[in-house]
């Protein structure tokens, strides 16, 4: 069975779709949450259920000046930023190949694992000490996990906020780790100013979540004909 872990629902929606639409499908989706706390214990439910093989489809913060709203980075291996000893988790090769093959032009390299929204002056000083490709708050937490449990774990990353784009503070996570647009919202008359920027950013937001279900749901049958075969897996 393939395990699909989504740490937010909008990153998902495209893929439930997909899976609620494939009979037979041997492959489950969990919205995660955000963080260290909440992708560690989706990990952990992942392998209880029986996952031979994990994947994370979520958006990313690009860290590389090049990359756009939409780009795909398929990472090689997952670091945390800021450890003095540099620690990484590879990708399971085949498990990345699959998802490779229905989107060539999805970048390569290392992602990069923070505890907090990354703004562009720490995106900029990542990016400049050879950081990654893209910021995200869960793949080294889940890499980690599933590398314990000894299940082959990939991530695909969407770029929504790019290298140079400055994501507003009231959307970082809550205690529990998730973001609550209802809330969001709701502060809007409190807030009128905020309405361009949240506009812009649901926009991005449709692009990636469209870029990212096509390249998941794409890869789908290799993916878990990939994890029916965990003996076969490089690790």
């Amino acid at each position: 069975m393939l395990a699909i872990l989504c740490p937010m629902a909008s990153e998902a929606a495209g893929i439930r779709r997909a899976l609620a639409g494939a009979a037979g499908a041997d492959a489950t989706l969990d919205i995660a949450g955000i963080g260290r706390r909440n992708i560690a214990a989706a990990v952990a439910r992942a392998a209880a259920g029986g996952a031979h093989a994990i994947i994370i489809a979520g958006f990313g913060g690009g860290l590389d000046p090049n990359r756009r709203t939409g780009d795909l980075h398929i990472a090689s291996e997952f670091r945390i930023a800021d450890a003095p000893d540099g620690r990484a988790v590879p990708a399971d090769a085949r498990l990345s190949a699959q998802l490779r093959a229905v989107a060539p032009d999805a970048v390569g390299g290392p992602s990069v694992t923070v505890a907090a929204l990354a703004q562009p002056e720490y995106k900029a000083a990542l990016w400049q000490a050879g950081a990654g490709v893209t910021v995200n708050m869960e793949d080294y937490w889940a890499a980690d996990a599933a590398a314990d449990a000894g299940i082959p774990f990939a991530a695909i990353r969407a770029v929504l906020d790019t290298a140079g784009q400055a994501l507003p503070e009231y959307l970082a996570p809550d205690d529990a780790g998730g973001v609550r647009p209802a809330s969001i919202a709701a502060t809007l008359p409190m807030h009128p100013a905020r309405a361009p920027e949240l506009v812009r950013l649901a926009r991005q937001s449709r692009l990636a979540q469209h870029r990212l279900s096509d390249a998941v749901i794409g890869a789908l049958g290799a993916l878990t004909l990939a994890a029916d075969c965990p003996a076969g897996a490089a690790r």
